[in-house]
């Protein structure tokens, strides 16, 4: 695998001037790199567009700096200083009850406190042949294991202990539930010593001190340290609640569920800190189906899932800061790295206007929940033909499908098959760069999400409107406030995923008078969550339905960061249609189509929104799969929530065999939802309607729709409408370039 020479990340993704901005930064090079401040206003490497355009902006941190090289330790544990309460016990065991996913792929520890450089202390693991202990004395490490494979996804309980009287170390393992076809309980011993690891952490599921080895995949639930060397029947006592007086730890995952404590139940409060964000909220091996909100029955899910691919936080180290500037304009922003060798990477960001003060009429909303929960995507589709394309248009060459240190995103699954359910910020995310292409896309440039979205903030720039930004982090945080005073806020080509605080903030926008724009498609779907007890981090909870790369298990559909239900907005009474009068119906290939004018387009009440535009046919044509309707398609249905006043102006057809009905539509296999035929329901709806506040929605359904902007140099039919509604919402009635137009 070839490293990236140089790359990096940022404490935060948006700011507002006076408040500071923190860049991390690792160089494989042993020369010094350069980090300079850009304005993005094009990010699109296709030679079909604009191009990458940025701007060079004065920055304090500009210049010159050492580089270094800094390390990723990937894969969660949870961690305890135990001091010396161990020191005092000559016997002791410890055990814990686990639900392993990949039993046969190598060493992985479950709990202990083990030196393996100084051969001390002693640790449960497990591998092909079973649970195992290793042990040191101070001269030599010993191991023994039980010779019976566990098997995947089912629960045990396992143990290791060592007996000081008869210099014996043991391990054993037991199945929660035992089945009829394999038989694997059993116990094994070898003659040996162990003593304390001094100061090292105890650790669970992994070993080491600053850099951990030997990651756990699967679950654990109550790892325990006890006095004495116990037996089978005294490891299922305290994994089952009791606890003997010679308890000296024991951490219970099903209390404190929402952040990284874990409660020690034992006499010493050896609290543990979870690291890497492994997943919570998980059924334990009590968990039989009578509930699946673990608010309701913590003790049914006592169990964390750990994965030797989890990350969180890098932990990098600052290179430099920057504080924005009181009169620095609110805009799309990015620190550019340049290695001494030319190698170069960007860190974007996103300065806001002032909480409260907005500077322009005009607002962009920016998806920077979307951009995490698809942090580094590893498509897999990586093929010559792409590695062609990336050098023919010198877009971004490094990918995610080659660069798994850096965590993969939700989309994607753990090294064990689960689902991951969180992504995090704190990390390098090669995805969101200027000149990234997902897709070898033809008749387009394969753009998503960042740099398709800056087909808005050029379009917007050439166009000649002034705006400000604002991200989903400061609606989830300041509410509806953060939109107060802006007359039009416009979305970019993929606000999926959002907060009931997120989405909230839009509703109340447009309930009290403001006038939203829509411009993508597949928005304000799934349902997620952010907490303060893990910066930077968003969890998503793929449950019951949707369109979706992985299925949450049973009773795992609840969030455990703030203990609501997850999955989709749709199933959680809040379908798309209620706020943007158009939903998800379809998805197909990254390729895209027209829309056609309706007769309701022509009725005076809304010809306005094609104002200068001649026949029926909008938008063949576009840098986002080859035309405006297109990947991803919502349609209007007041079953769902269109507002009865919402008129359907135009909608799209022409799309191949390969788009099919979203799963939550389909009942049988020739009767869906809405009770129409499935083709008629593949689909994208361009809508618009006031509400009684005196807001108004315009929406377009399709993702694809902002690739169709810059065409032309920004003149073109797509163009002109979004340029007429634009002028209407906003009350202007002449184009930002001061030419004279009809009214609306």
């Amino acid at each position: 695998m070839e490293r990236i020479p140089i790359t990096g990340y940022a404490d935060r993704f948006s700011l507002m001037p006076g408040e500071t901005i923190a860049f991390k930064v690792s160089s494989m090079s042993d020369q010094p790199y350069t980090a300079r401040l850009v304005r993005v206003i094009s990010g699109d490497p296709s030679p079909m567009g604009p191009g990458l355009i940025e701007e060079d902006i004065d920055a304090s941190f500009a210049g010159t700096y050492p580089s270094r090289f800094q390390a990723i330790n990937s894969g969660s544990c949870m961690r305890a200083s135990p001091g010396n309460a161990l020191d005092v016990h000559e016997s002791w065991t410890v055990a814990a009850t686990i639900w392993p996913t990949t039993p046969d792929t190598g060493v992985q520890a479950v709990a202990g406190q083990l030196d393996r450089d100084g051969c001390r202390g002693l640790l449960l693991a497990v591998g092909p042949n079973g649970a195992e202990v290793h042990a040191g004395d101070g001269t030599k490490l010993a191991c023994v294991a039980t010779g019976l494979p566990l098997a995947s996804r089912r629960w045990y309980r396992v143990w290791a202990s060592f007996d000081a009287a008869q210099g014996v170390i043991r391990v054993g393992q037991a199945p929660v539930v035992p089945k009829v076809d394999i038989a694997d309980a059993g116990v094994a011993e070898t003659r040996a010593r162990a003593c304390h690891a001094g100061r090292l952490p105890f650790l669970v599921a992994a070993t080491g001190d600053q850099r951990t080895e030997w990651h756990f995949n699967g679950k654990i639930e109550r790892p325990f340290v006890a006095a004495g060397a116990l037996q089978s029947s005294g490891v299922e006592a305290i994994a089952n609640g009791h606890a003997p007086a010679g308890i000296i730890a024991a951490w219970d995952f099903s209390r404190d569920i929402s952040g990284p404590r874990v409660p020690d139940l034992g006499p010493h409060g050896l609290d543990g800190t979870l690291v890497n964000l492994p997943t919570r909220a998980m059924a334990g091996s009590a968990w039989d189906g009578s509930a699946h909100d673990w608010t309701r029955r913590p003790a049914h899910y006592a169990a964390v899932h750990f994965h030797d691919d989890d990350l969180h936080d890098c932990g990098w180290e600052t290179d430099f800061t920057f504080t924005v500037p009181a009169d620095m304009r609110s805009g799309v922003y990015a620190a550019r790295l340049r290695a001494a060798d030319g190698a170069d990477d960007m860190i974007p960001f996103f300065v806001t206007a002032p909480r409260g003060r907005p500077r322009n009429r005009v607002c962009v909303l920016v998806p920077t929940y979307t951009y995490t929960v698809y942090a580094n995507f590893a498509r897999y589709n990586t093929d010559e033909a792409m590695r062609a394309r990336i050098r023919e248009w010198g877009a971004s060459p490094w990918v995610p499908d080659d660069h798994p240190q850096f965590g993969h995103s939700t989309y994607n699954h753990h090294t064990d098959g689960s689902g991951i359910a969180y992504s995090s910020r704190l990390r390098p995310i090669l995805s969101m760069r200027s000149g990234v292409i997902a897709y070898c896309d033809m008749p387009g440039s394969g753009c998503r999400h960042f740099p398709a979205d800056s087909h808005l903030w050029y379009w917007l720039e050439t166009k000649g409107y002034d705006f400000d930004v604002i991200t989903d982090d400061e609606l989830h945080d300041w509410g509806v406030d953060a939109l107060s005073g802006y007359q039009v806020v416009m979305t970019c080509s993929h606000p999926e995923y959002h907060t009931p605080q997120s989405l909230d903030a839009l509703q109340d926008y447009v309930d009290q008078g403001g006038r939203l724009l829509y411009l993508g498609g597949n928005g304000f779907y799934w349902k997620v969550a952010v907490s303060g007890d893990w910066p930077g981090a968003v969890e998503i909870r793929r449950g019951e339905g949707g369109i979706r790369a992985w299925a949450a298990e049973p009773g795992e559909y609840y969030n455990a960061f703030d203990g609501t239900y997850g999955g989709l907005w749709r199933r959680n009474g809040r379908p798309p249609q209620m706020l943007a009068g158009v939903g998800f119906s379809s998805q197909g290939d990254h390729e895209g189509s027209y829309y056609r004018r309706t007769p309701e387009s022509r009725d005076p009440a809304n010809a306005w929104i094609f104002e200068g535009i001649q026949g029926d046919l909008i938008g063949d044509f576009g840098l986002a799969g080859g035309g405006a309707a297109g990947f991803e398609l919502d349609r209007a249905d007041t079953g769902l929530g269109t507002p009865l006043n919402a008129v359907v102006v135009a909608r799209s057809e022409g799309h191949g065999d390969g788009f099919v009905l979203v799963p939550e539509d389909i009942l049988t296999h020739h009767t869906t939802w809405p009770g129409e035929p499935e083709r008629d329901l593949i689909r994208a709806d361009i809508v618009w309607f006031e509400t009684p506040g005196g807001g108004a929605v315009f929406s377009v359904g399709s993702i694809t729709f902002c690739g169709s902007l810059p065409i032309n140099g920004c003149d073109n039919q797509v163009s002109t409408m979004l340029d007429n509604v634009i002028r209407r919402f906003s009350g202007n009635v002449q184009s930002p370039d001061g030419q004279a137009t009809a009214s609306a």
